[in-house]
């Protein structure tokens, strides 16, 4: 019995520690959070506020490429990833070239993943080729 009670109680502490170690980095089982693009085909992006967020829940996407909040849904199954047809343009700017290059772009992406490295966690939007087509930066949340 004392062995099974000290077993537990390693089993237990382990779980702690990974729990601990793990809690700033994203979930890579599902695709989730608030991303500030960084690149789009490899080029940076023209606006600095561009950004995409995914819910998991409603499996709804948020986009801004500098012009219109854009969203639509998408289907996530093992990493391999669809996207709908934007809604939500609906007004003309001075930069809506730079939002349907984003747009645009997001109708390639078949794929993605969540590096995190030393340059931090970085989400990489993929294309059947597996070129990395958009690639953003985790937006830390903040707490009010």
């Amino acid at each position: 019995m004392k062995k099974l009670t000290s077993l537990l109680a390693s089993v237990a502490i382990l779980l702690v520690i990974n729990a601990c170690a793990f809690a700033d980095k994203p979930n890579t089982r599902f695709l989730s959070g608030n991303w500030e693009i960084r690149s789009l085909n490899g080029e940076p992006t023209p606006d600095t506020s561009s950004r995409i967020r995914f819910d998991p829940n409603t499996h709804q996407y948020f986009a801004y490429f500098g012009c219109n909040q854009i969203n639509g849904t998408y289907r996530d199954y093992h990493h391999t990833l669809r996207f709908s047809q934007p809604f939500g343009i609906n007004k003309l700017c001075a930069n809506i070239e730079d939002e349907r290059t984003g747009t645009g772009t997001l109708g390639f992406v078949k794929f993605w993943r969540i590096v995190n490295d030393t340059t931090g966690v970085r989400l990489q939007l993929l294309d059947k080729d597996r070129y990395v087509r958009v690639e953003a930066r985790l937006i830390k949340e903040t707490a009010n």
